[in-house]
């Protein structure tokens, strides 16, 4: 058992768990595994120990996600940085490049649940 699941005292995750059986304690848990799983059914393939690709992180409960794809030469990471992008803007997520503050990566942030007026792409 981790220490995030330590926290919550038995307590069954507020948002389930994931494909691979990751506890989604949070809405933002349940944001980032969302996008995982759209890039995945889409054939992207998720950074391993063994294989490169790419990483989706949520470092807080406020602001964006972020989107990176690890490893390869710049030329591949460069066009598979390109490929997320097309699907994120056919997915309707709001997205900005410059995760890392060096170029790479994206910002992305979770879609407008129903209800929520705000325009994605704003």
């Amino acid at each position: 058992m981790t220490s995030r699941d330590d926290q919550h005292d038995g307590q069954a995750p507020a948002h389930g768990h994931s494909f691979e059986g990751r506890p989604l304690w949070s809405a933002r848990d349940r944001d980032a595994d969302q996008l995982r799983e759209l890039l995945r059914r889409r054939g992207f393939v998720e950074f391993t120990e063994g294989s490169d690709g790419f990483v989706v992180e949520h470092p807080d409960d406020d602001g964006p996600m972020l989107l990176v794809h690890t490893g390869q030469p710049r030329a591949e990471r460069v066009a598979a940085e390109q490929d997320y992008a097309r699907l994120l803007e056919q997915a309707g997520y709001r997205f900005a490049p410059n995760a890392t503050g060096d170029g790479q990566g994206w910002r992305v942030w979770p879609q407008p649940t129903a209800g929520d007026s705000t325009d994605a792409r704003a």
